[in-house]
C-alpha cells in the first residue's frame, strides 16, 4: 500500500513585470516551510535571475494567462500526479504577507478538516446560480486527502476548455467567481466533506457590523490585523480611497510596520508596495488625497488661529 506524506503547494501569481516581486517571493518562501514542495505558477514571461532568492523547494511554472487563477491552478494540477500528495494547497498573489503562517497551519493540522482555508463568505453575488453561497474564499485553500480525491469530478464538471476559450473577460470573472470561488466550496459540501475557515467571517461581521455580510478581508482589515491576521488584501493598497485621510492610524503602511515581523525586509516591502501602487493606476488619487490633507491642515490651522 502506498504511503503518501507529501505536502504540495500550487501558488498563482499574475505580473506584468520581467520578474517575480518581493512581496510574492516572501510569501512563497514562507510557505515553503509547510510543503514538501511549492509550485510558483505565473504568466508566460522572460523572468530574470532572482529565481535563486526563492527556497530549494520552489520550482516555477509558465503558463499561458486563461482562465484567472483557477487556470493557472488546473494547469499546475495537471502537470502534477495528486496521487503523491496527502495535502495540495492552491493559494495566489492577492494578499500581501507581512508575518509568519505558523498559528494558521497550526490551527489547520489541529482540526482535521478534509477542505479548509483563510477566510469564509456568506456573500451572494447577483449573478450567482447558488442556494446557498457559503464558500472558503479561494485565494487560500487547502485539500486534504478526501478532498484531493474528489478534485477530478470537480474539475470534470467545471469543463474546462469552455473556461479556457472564453474570451469575454466580464462573463470569465462571473463564471470563474461561480464555479470555482464559490462551486468549489458547495461541492466539496455535497460529497459530505468536513470543512472550515481559519477566519469565521460571520463573527466578525457579528461583532463589528451588527451582523452584516461583507467580505471581511476589505471591509475588517483593520480589526483582522489587530487580531492578529498576518495578511492584507493588495487590493486595499491598490485601491485606497479618499476615507483612509480620515484613518491614518489605519493606513496600510503603518499597520505593516506596526505588526509586519521584524525580522523581516519590511521597509523593502512597503517601498516595492507603493511603486505597485503607483503603477496601477492610483496617481490621480494620491494628488487628490495631497490636496485634500493640505486643505484640511489650512482650515484647522486657520480655527486654531
Amino acid at each position: 500500500m502506498k504511503i503518501i506524506q507529501k505536502r504540495l503547494c500550487i501558488f498563482t501569481h499574475y505580473s506584468k513585470y520581467s520578474y517575480i516581486p518581493q512581496y510574492v517571493r516572501m510569501y512563497v518562501n514562507e510557505l515553503s516551510n509547510y510543503f514538501d514542495q511549492v509550485i510558483l505558477v505565473t504568466n508566460r514571461r522572460t523572468i530574470n535571475s532572482d529565481i535563486h532568492q526563492l527556497s530549494q523547494n520552489i520550482t516555477l511554472l509558465l503558463v499561458e494567462n486563461e482562465g484567472y487563477d483557477l487556470g493557472m491552478f488546473y494547469k499546475a494540477y495537471q502537470s502534477i500526479d495528486p496521487t503523491d500528495f496527502c495535502q495540495i494547497a492552491c493559494i495566489n498573489d492577492s494578499n500581501i504577507l507581512f508575518n509568519e503562517l505558523k498559528p494558521i497551519f497550526n490551527w489547520g493540522e489541529k482540526h482535521f478538516h478534509d477542505f479548509w482555508g483563510l477566510v469564509d463568505s456568506h456573500e451572494k453575488p447577483w449573478f450567482s446560480t447558488h442556494q446557498n453561497n457559503y464558500h472558503i474564499q479561494s485565494h487560500f485553500v487547502v485539500f486534504n486527502q478526501n478532498a484531493i480525491d474528489k478534485l477530478p469530478a470537480f474539475f470534470e464538471e467545471l469543463n474546462m476548455l469552455d473556461i479556457f476559450d472564453e474570451k469575454d473577460s466580464l462573463l470569465l470573472r462571473k463564471t470563474v467567481i461561480n464555479n470555482w470561488e464559490i462551486g468549489l466550496t458547495q461541492f466539496m459540501m455535497k460529497q459530505g466533506l468536513n470543512y472550515g475557515s481559519y477566519i469565521d467571517s460571520r463573527s466578525y461581521s457579528s461583532l463589528y457590523l451588527s451582523g452584516k455580510l461583507t467580505n471581511v478581508g476589505h471591509k475588517l482589515y483593520f480589526e483582522l490585523i489587530q487580531s492578529g491576521y498576518p495578511l492584507i488584501k493588495k487590493k486595499i493598497i491598490t485601491k485606497s480611497n479618499w476615507k483612509d485621510s480620515f484613518h491614518p492610524g489605519r493606513h496600510w503602511k503603518k499597520m505593516i510596520r506596526q505588526y509586519g515581523n521584524q525580522d523581516w525586509e519590511i521597509e523593502d516591502l512597503i517601498d516595492e508596495l507603493v511603486k505597485i501602487n503607483h503603477d496601477s493606476g492610483n496617481q490621480s488619487l494620491n494628488r487628490l488625497k495631497v490636496k485634500f490633507k493640505q486643505a484640511y491642515n489650512l482650515l484647522t490651522s486657520n480655527d486654531v488661529a
